[in-house]
């Protein structure tokens, strides 16, 4: 069963209507273990926008503090090979051959090619599959033993429509190299948009855990698709910019906005992640604040002061929801200069954030031009 929805939320809330799901949607949890096709190994099929987008792609989650580890990742394609090269088309031809013999024009040319080559395979050949496919299962699941998740390209190469209309089983063949192993090794996936190219064309990944880690790997999905960047509407350039969506709170939750070393990845994330906070988006102040790193802060934080209206940037912040009782411990926690306040962010919504005492800002390092901490960060003054 495959769910498309704009976001991770929406997607689990349809899993949860139709499946129940183990577990809930939580923050990213800690001392995470990503597994991804070890360098040499993986498959790009030429195209070197993908190989590249990956390569960012691997940036960005390492930015979120989880650990990343490189395996064989040669029994998954061993895996992914089987669907269509080996007997499993021929459960395709049990059930719609006699139609497409009856009917053979009814059919595309290309689906009718692939799954008449279902008839060809024996009994035996099945067997010898099943067998082996046994094996590849119980390789996978080793791997799982020692990592939580693994991550791979969505898809290794981009084509044009006209490029598979002209070598369609190839092409088709070459886009599941990464995918056509999940079903038949049981695994739960979760496929999320990760770098949009300077020409339009988009590349994402996809987390995948075994069957019934939903919550997990929505989780990571949710946090991933924050530290991309990328606005819900990405994917849709003609469509105007979406409005902010409001935050998924349940009634016992408050939201607050962390600015600086609270953010996912950070230092002090960890301390969200012990009150049980639940990331829900990325968003930015109206630009009427300033960023200031906060000198001898240990561990380096920033401070955010609100300014005259006109005068300041706007500022990248991450919602988290705390239950009630856990925002009380939060606040109380939080250390001078630095107070919790109210933010106005993009479109209106106001939300409690962090905010500094303008006194701390006097000979600090004025950084709002660089739009947010971890761009700070990342720069390497941080």
């Amino acid at each position: 069963m495959t769910l498309f929805a704009l976001t991770t939320d929406d997607a689990f809330a349809a899993l949860a209507a139709i499946a129940e799901p183990a577990g809930s949607l939580g923050a990213l949890p800690g001392a995470l273990r990503i597994a991804v096709p070890a360098k040499l190994g993986r498959i790009f099929f030429g195209d070197r926008r993908a190989e590249t987008a990956f390569e960012a792609s691997l940036k960005m989650v390492s930015a979120l503090g989880v650990e990343l580890i490189e395996i064989d990742f040669a029994p998954f394609f061993e895996a992914a090979k089987l669907l269509y090269d080996g007997p499993w088309v021929a459960e395709r031809w049990a059930a719609v051959g006699s139609f497409i013999a009856a009917h053979p024009d009814a059919v595309h040319p290309v689906t009718r090619a692939i799954i008449e080559t279902g008839a060809k395979p024996s009994a035996a050949d099945a067997f010898r599959a099943f067998y082996r496919l046994e094996e590849l299962r119980a390789a996978s699941g080793a791997c799982f033993a020692d990592i939580d998740v693994l991550m791979v390209p969505t898809v290794p190469a981009a084509y044009t429509v006209a490029e598979v209309e002209a070598d369609p089983v190839r092409l088709n063949s070459n886009l599941g190299t990464y995918t056509n192993f999940v079903n038949l090794l049981d695994l739960a996936g979760l496929a999320l948009p990760a770098v949009i190219a300077s020409d339009g064309t988009p590349f994402g990944v996809t987390f995948l855990a075994p069957a019934g880690r939903d919550a997990l790997l929505a989780s990571v999905g949710r946090a991933f698709h924050a530290g991309t960047g990328l606005p819900l509407g990405a994917l849709r350039k003609p469509l105007p910019p979406l409005a902010p969506l409001p935050p998924a709170l349940m009634p016992d939750e408050a939201a607050v906005a962390v600015v600086g070393a609270h953010l996912s990845g950070m230092p002090l994330n960890g301390d969200l992640r012990a009150l049980n906070a639940r990331f829900l988006e990325t968003a930015r102040t109206t630009p009427d604040y300033r960023l200031f790193a906060l000198p001898d802060s240990k561990p380096a934080k920033p401070g955010l002061l609100r300014v005259a209206k006109g005068s300041g940037r706007a500022i990248e912040v991450e919602l988290w929801a705390l239950r009630h009782d856990a925002f009380g411990r939060f606040v109380g926690d939080i250390p001078p200069p630095l107070a919790i306040g109210t933010l106005t962010l993009s479109g209106g919504r106001k939300v409690k954030g962090f905010l500094v005492e303008a006194d701390a800002t006097a000979g600090a390092k004025d950084i709002s031009d660089l739009g947010g901490w971890r761009a700070f960060v990342n720069k390497g003054d941080g």
